[in-house]
C-alpha cells in the first residue's frame, strides 16, 4: 500500500470532520493501528482543525446563557413503575408435552403390539395343539380301520377257501330276535361268526360257540354281540368235527362246560 497517496487523497480530512461512511470509517481505524504515518497525520488534522476552531469561536451574548437555562428544566426524576415480567417455565413449554406426548404414544403403541403378538402366539399354540391332538385321533382311527379292513380281508379269504360250510342259527324263545351265521370250514377247521342280531350282554358275560359231537358240547370259542366295523368275528378255536352247533352266555373268557340254562340258539350242521 501507498501510505503517501493514501493521506493525500483526502479521506484521512473527511474522517476527522465526521464526514465518512462506516465502511470508509472503519477503514481509517484500521489502517491508523497498523500505519503510524496514518495514525500521525490523523492527530495532526484534528489538532489544526480544533486551533481553528478556536481560533474562530465567536462569545454568545449573555442573554442567550439566560434564556437556555428557563428552557432547560431540571425537576425531580420521576419514579417508573415497572410491572412484574412472569415467564413460564421451559418444563411446562408446548415442545415438552409434545415431545412426552409422543414418546407415550410410541410406548403405548408398542405394548399394545407386544400384547397382540402375545395374543397371536397363544393362539397359534393352542390351534397348533387342537391339530395335533385331532391329527394323533386321525391317525389312531385310520390305524383301526387299517387293522380291521386286514381283518375283514382276512376272514373274507377264509370264506373263499374250499370246504366252507354256513349254518344259521336262531335264538330260542330266550332269544326269540337272535340271528348269527356260522362260517365253518371243514378244511382248515376255521369257524367265524356273523351276528346280525344279539342283544348286549354285561361286561363280565360272553357268547359262547359250541360244536356238538355225538351229543357231547365242545368249546369253538367266544364271541360278542357287536364287534366294532368288522364284518366277522374270527374264533380263537378249530373245529375238527360238528354234528351241531350250539349258542350259550358264558362269564367272559368262556367256560369248559355249556350252561345249559343259558342257551340260546341250537342248529344242526346238515339242517
Amino acid at each position: 500500500m501507498n501510505i503517501t497517496e493514501y493521506i493525500a487523497s483526502g479521506i484521512l480530512e473527511s474522517y476527522v470532520m465526521g464526514a465518512v461512511s462506516d465502511q470508509e470509517r472503519r477503514e481509517v481505524e484500521c489502517l491508523s493501528s497498523i500505519y503510524p504515518e496514518i495514525r500521525q497525520e490523523i492527530d495532526q488534522l484534528a489538532e489544526a482543525l480544533e486551533n481553528y476552531a478556536l481560533l474562530h469561536s465567536v462569545e454568545p451574548p449573555a442573554s442567550v446563557k439566560d434564556k437556555l437555562l428557563k428552557e432547560l428544566e431540571f425537576g425531580q426524576p420521576k419514579e417508573v413503575e415497572h410491572e412484574p415480567i412472569i415467564r413460564e417455565l421451559p418444563t411446562n413449554g408446548p415442545t415438552y408435552r409434545v415431545t412426552w406426548i409422543v414418546a407415550a404414544s410410541m410406548g403405548l403403541l408398542l405394548l399394545l403390539f407386544s400384547f397382540y403378538l402375545l395374543s397371536e402366539l397363544r393362539t397359534n399354540q393352542k390351534t397348533l395343539a387342537a391339530t395335533r391332538t385331532a391329527n394323533d385321533a386321525l391317525q389312531l382311527e385310520m390305524r383301526q380301520i387299517r387293522d380291521n379292513q386286514s381283518r375283514t380281508e382276512q376272514t373274507l379269504a377264509l370264506l373263499r377257501q374250499p370246504g366252507l360250510r354256513t349254518i344259521e342259527l336262531r335264538g330260542n324263545e330266550k332269544a326269540p330276535q337272535g340271528d348269527m351265521i356260522v362260517f365253518w370250514n371243514t378244511q382248515t377247521h376255521q369257524v367265524a361268526v356273523d351276528v346280525r342280531s344279539l342283544p348286549n350282554l354285561p361286561a363280565d358275560k360272553q357268547y359262547q360257540l359250541w360244536s356238538m359231537v355225538d351229543g357231547k358240547p365242545v368249546d369253538a370259542g367266544v364271541f360278542d354281540a357287536t364287534n366294532g366295523t368288522e364284518l366277522l368275528q374270527r374264533l380263537n378255536r378249530t373245529v375238527a368235527r360238528a354234528d351241531a352247533f350250539a349258542v350259550t352266555v358264558e362269564k367272559r373268557g368262556g367256560s369248559p362246560i355249556p350252561t345249559t340254562s343259558t342257551l340260546l340258539a341250537l342248529s344242526p350242521v346238515n339242517a
